[in-house]
Formats: structure tokens, sequence, C-alpha cells
């Protein structure tokens, strides 16, 4: 038999403990799911002891080890926003421009459990074109207008879809057409 390890086999009793499976006998024997049956059976530490936290990085830690895989047919920025939301990471993946991959990044940082928290305004003297080019840029089009367009400046009005869909005058001003009725 040269060439072969020794096997430990066990007979009887509730198996092997997971320290015994690991560290004991396997010695750098790698286990796959077919390898291992996880018994129920009594555990010696309380659950509060169980920690799934791990590092994704140096500097990233997740809470839960869910990760989504960076795959066109997977993670932009819905995944990984939801995946955020559950403890979780959605690497954005690689298949597109660095331009939209910088837009698919823009929008799960910008979104906050539902908040905006950092919003795009505008003010009354921006067009109809300025709203055409954020929807296109950010996928939305529900837009603060504010005195000089500053975020903390007063607002005066918003801006959405149902205010210009149907307007050909892409030059207008948004004083215009804003909903000042807040």
């Amino acid at each position: 038999m040269a060439g072969k390890e020794k096997v430990n086999i066990h007979f009887g009793g509730d198996g092997y403990s997971s320290e015994e499976l690991f560290s004991k006998f396997s010695k750098g024997t790698a286990h796959t799911y077919d390898d291992v049956i996880c018994l129920p059976g009594h555990i010696n530490f309380s659950v509060d002891e169980v920690s799934l936290q791990t590092k994704l990085t140096r500097n990233i830690s997740l809470k839960l080890p869910f990760v989504s895989s960076p795959m066109d047919t997977v993670t932009e920025s819905d995944m990984a926003i939801n995946m955020a939301l559950q403890g979780g990471i959605g690497i954005i993946h690689y298949n597109n421009t660095i331009e939209e991959q910088a837009a698919e990044v823009r929008t799960v940082k910008r979104y906050k459990n539902g908040f905006i928290t950092d919003p795009i305004v505008l003010s009354p003297n921006h067009t109809i074109a300025d709203v055409d080019q954020i929807k296109e840029r950010n996928g939305f089009s529900g837009i603060p207008i504010t005195i000089d367009g500053t975020m903390g400046s007063r607002l005066v009005g918003f801006v959405s879809n149902r205010d210009v869909d149907f307007l050909e005058d892409r030059s207008r001003k948004l004083s215009e057409v804003m909903t000042t009725d807040l």
C-alpha cells in the first residue's frame, strides 16, 4: 500500500467532533459537503457565542457572509442594494463601461433604506433638458427645486415625470412647469 495514507475510520457513537474532524485527523485534508454529515445533537456553547462576521477585505467586514457574484446576470444596483439591506454585499460586475459601473455604484450609494440622503437639486432657471439628463444618468426624474439649485437653500418647487413627459419644448425653464403647491 505504498503511497496510501492511513485513514482513520470511526465506528459507532455520534461520530467525530468538529475539533477532531478539522484539526486532529485532517492534517491538511480538504472536505466537501459530501464528506461531512452534520447531525443534530449537543453543543457545548451558546448561540450568543456564534459569530458569522467575516472580513471581505482589510477594511470591509460583513455581519453575514452573503456576497453576490459579480456577473452581469446577477449583480447590478438593485441586487447590491438588497444584499446590503440583508447585511451582505453585492459586487457590481465589470461588463460595462467605467461610466456605467460608476453609475451603478452611485445608485447603490445614494440608496438609504428608502430615504434620499443627498438629493440632486436644480434651480428654477434650469431646463427640462437638465431633468432629462439626470433621468438618463441616475434613473429618476423627481427633482426638488431650490431657490439657487443647491442643497440647503429654500425649497420652491418639485419636478416629476408628470410635469414634463408630454412637453415638446425641452428648453423651457423649470419655473414654468414645476409644482409649487408643496
